[in-house]
């Protein structure tokens, strides 16, 4: 118990010591990636899938199976050995060894392993499709949590200057130089970024539990993230939907895996119409049977004789000799051996009526073929329109982050410009506490467009089949 308390101990200081670290956005995926249970399902499934393409290749196997048992005969029955009528209880063992093998059912087991073989790499494409939400998911949150960290160094830094201002403005009415409404009114903008500080904390928190729901990570557990340089690079260029779609359809799971179940469906109505076919099989089987009844003569004595009739001309009594047999139960392995039987034959059955059931499964079997053909052309035109729409919000981020690149430049003058003419006196507080707010909102919206974009061309990384990194 030592040893195993102190091997479980280890263990949990060693994961715990592992996720300390920073965790980029590759490891956050990857930790996701084997902590969620629809994976984790998924994955079983896909096991599931294995098990019936193994099963169904072995279905082309002889079967061989073996029996044995005891019985037990009471009363009145017949003697199998001497073929009399006995009235005793008789105790009986028989054993048995069959094996089938099926020669032709219509290929139906060949389809049937075409049929399982689509079906196995439909259940893996299920797991990659369902992977590769959880990634978009997490990566949409990672970029959350990395933007509102940032947002939270804006709001200490302006807190920060503020405080600043509020301390020189201070000191100036402290001396009598300064007016005390211009000292209230930046108290009451620093109450107002101390709060808009306690917000983005609040938010940045929010995004980081949100993260770990979406890793399947305790809450207790310490997450910290490794934050990527996502500046602004050249990187960025503009993709057209059918250039995108072209290789998205080539590489995306849910299309291959709706391709593959419908190809599974053609197979399974295949199957239906070798129903129709007979079938043809092989049969062998080799039994034997012990019975304490099968009795065999031990010793053999003269006990007297009998007369069994005279003699035609002098009348004398013919007489025989009467024997007493001791006979005792023969061996239970020479009764094996020696009563053992083989048969072996060819079959052939062939379903010519039954109530139109055959008929009926092969026009189910159709109906569901088009289905999943219906099917495939719905995710088709799902990935056009998921395509279609992150190529548009791929676009207008990058009209979104220009024209927020453009307001907090804009911003950035007005602030500098207000703030020199207030350190001169020509200007109001007023003033200069709007034109910071501006400042403030056009930084967050700068700050907000940068990660959207980011976010927005991961997709579009994403569609092109490349993985998701930072």
């Amino acid at each position: 118990m030592k040893k195993l308390f102190t091997t479980l101990l280890f263990s949990v200081c060693l994961i715990l010591s592992t996720h300390a670290q920073p965790m980029d956005l590759k490891q956050c995926i990857e930790y996701a990636w084997q902590n969620n249970l629809d994976i984790k399902q998924a994955i079983l499934n896909q096991r599931n899938a294995e098990i019936d393409a193994k099963q169904s290749k072995t279905n082309l196997l002889p079967t061989l199976s073996a029996s044995a048992g005891q019985h037990y005969q009471f009363g009145r029955t017949i003697d199998r050995f001497t073929n009399t009528f006995v009235n005793q209880t008789i105790r009986s063992n028989n054993f048995g060894l069959n094996a089938g093998l099926t020669v032709f059912n219509g290929f139906q087991m060949h389809q049937n392993i075409k049929q399982q073989a689509s079906l196995e790499k439909a259940s893996v494409e299920n797991c990659e499709n369902i992977k590769n939400q959880v990634a978009l998911n997490v990566a949409s949150a990672f970029l959350q949590v990395i933007q509102s960290s940032e947002l939270i160094k804006n709001a200490e830094s302006q807190l920060a200057s503020t405080q600043e201002s509020v301390n020189r403005t201070q000191k100036l009415v402290d001396a009598g130089v300064s007016d005390r409404s211009i000292l209230l009114v930046q108290k009451a903008q620093l109450a107002s970024e101390k709060l808009n500080l306690v917000n983005a904390q609040s938010t940045y928190q929010n995004a980081l539990i949100a993260l770990k729901i979406l890793m399947q990570m305790p809450y207790q557990q310490e997450l910290s993230l490794l934050i990527p340089d996502v500046q602004k690079t050249e990187i960025y260029q503009v993709v057209t939907v059918n250039d995108l779609y072209t290789m998205a359809e080539k590489k995306m799971p849910q299309i291959k895996q709706a391709e593959l179940q419908l190809q599974a469906s053609s197979y399974q109505t295949k199957m239906s119409r070798s129903l129709l076919s007979p079938n043809i099989s092989l049969y062998g089987s080799v039994s034997t049977v012990f019975s304490e009844n099968a009795k065999t003569i031990s010793d053999v004595k003269v006990t007297g004789t009998q007369v069994i009739g005279i003699t035609q001309t002098s009348n004398e009594n013919v007489l025989q000799p009467v024997f007493a047999y001791q006979t005792q139960t023969i061996g239970f392995g020479k009764q094996l051996r020696d009563n053992i039987g083989q048969s072996a034959g060819l079959s052939l059955s062939w379903n010519l009526f039954n109530g139109f059931q055959v008929q009926n499964q092969i026009q189910k079997a159709k109906i569901n073929q088009d289905i999943n053909q219906i099917n495939l052309a719905r995710v088709q035109n799902s990935l056009m329109n998921e395509i279609s729409l992150a190529v548009n919000n791929f676009n207008m981020s990058q009209q979104r982050l220009k024209a927020s690149e453009e307001n907090l430049e804009a911003q950035t003058l007005s602030l500098e410009f207000i703030q020199k003419r207030f350190d001169a006196g020509a200007g109001n507080s007023f003033e200069l506490i709007q034109s910071r707010n501006n400042y403030n909102i056009a930084l967050s919206n700068q700050i907000q467009a940068k990660y959207e974009l980011v976010f927005r061309w991961l997709v579009l990384e994403f569609y092109k089949g490349n993985p998701i990194i930072l």
